[in-house]
């Protein structure tokens, strides 16, 4: 089985992006499935626009994965299949630099999932993070959004969205007052 190319990693302070995060049924983007995609678009550091969508994974969602994200298999029954959204989401994200939070699990999910090579560069805020706030032993998501008061990551897409756009300007805020390369 031929493993598709995730995208470009690139490490830049812009303005305008796509967030994208997902959750799905496990770990495994070669055996569990997606069933939900959140993106944000941010223009000029304010979100402009937001995508979401609950996918019918055509399995069972288990009642771990329903703990920790919400989500139900009734309320995934009636939903699209990831292959009547392909459009929407490309059309969305168009040509924008993708950032996220541990970018690679999100991107590796989407391209062999969808059977692209993702042309797109993407960042990702664990790498800022790290860098950042050396001191902290962990730099999860839920991690940095409690140590710099975020809004709340509920495991949830566009929640998590919300959390790692957030996180990145913030980031960006801090790179810039120490004039400091970021390499």
């Amino acid at each position: 089985m031929r493993k598709y190319k995730r995208g470009n990693y690139t490490k830049k302070l812009i303005d305008n992006y796509c967030v994208l995060d997902i959750e799905t049924t496990g770990l495994s983007y070669w055996d569990d499935r997606i069933i939900e995609i959140g993106i944000l678009k941010i223009r000029d550091c304010q979100i402009i626009d937001r995508y979401q969508q609950l996918i019918n994974p055509n399995r069972e969602i288990s009642s771990f994965i329903t703990r920790i994200t919400g989500i139900t298999n009734d309320m995934v029954k009636a939903q699209p299949c990831l292959d009547d959204i392909y459009d929407d989401v490309f059309d969305f994200i168009g040509d924008d630099i993708i950032v996220g939070h541990n970018t690679s699990f999100d991107l590796n999910f989407i391209a062999n999932q969808f059977y692209i090579d993702i042309p797109n560069e993407y960042m990702d805020t664990v790498q800022f993070s790290r860098k950042l706030f050396p001191e902290l032993s962990h730099h999860r998501l839920s991690d940095m959004v409690n140590y710099l008061n975020l809004s709340h990551n509920e495991h949830r897409a566009i929640a998590d969205c919300i959390s790692t756009y957030e996180l990145y300007e913030h980031c960006k805020s801090l790179i810039k007052i120490s004039s400091s390369s970021f390499k």
